[in-house]
């Protein structure tokens, strides 16, 4: 498959997980299986797209270091999600416009 944007951040463990988009609009990622800097990364799975899907993504973080992701929708709108807990392991909001 072939992305077109790719951006990446740190979960709260330490281990890196990368966000890209395919020609589609959708989004993907995948993550390093451990802390290890050798350790291998799990395959790319869908990750939740907005409707539409999106143009372009960018990670961030909240104070208490929880990954918060801002996108561009194919409309132009601007779009957040961010993750619900400090570990690693914790679920996504839902994507909220502003």
């Amino acid at each position: 498959m072939s992305y077109r944007f790719i951006t990446a951040g740190d979960l709260e463990d330490g281990r890196i997980q990368v966000f890209a988009i395919d020609q589609s609009g959708n989004l993907h990622s995948r993550w390093k299986e451990s802390t290890d800097p050798n350790s291998a990364w799990t395959a790319w799975s869908n990750f939740q797209t907005p409707s539409g899907g999106v143009t372009s993504i960018c990670v961030g973080y909240l104070s208490d270091k929880r990954m918060q992701l801002f996108a561009t929708g194919d409309s132009g709108n601007t779009l957040s999600c961010w993750k619900t807990a400090t570990s690693p392991d914790a679920s996504w909001t839902p994507w909220s416009g502003y």
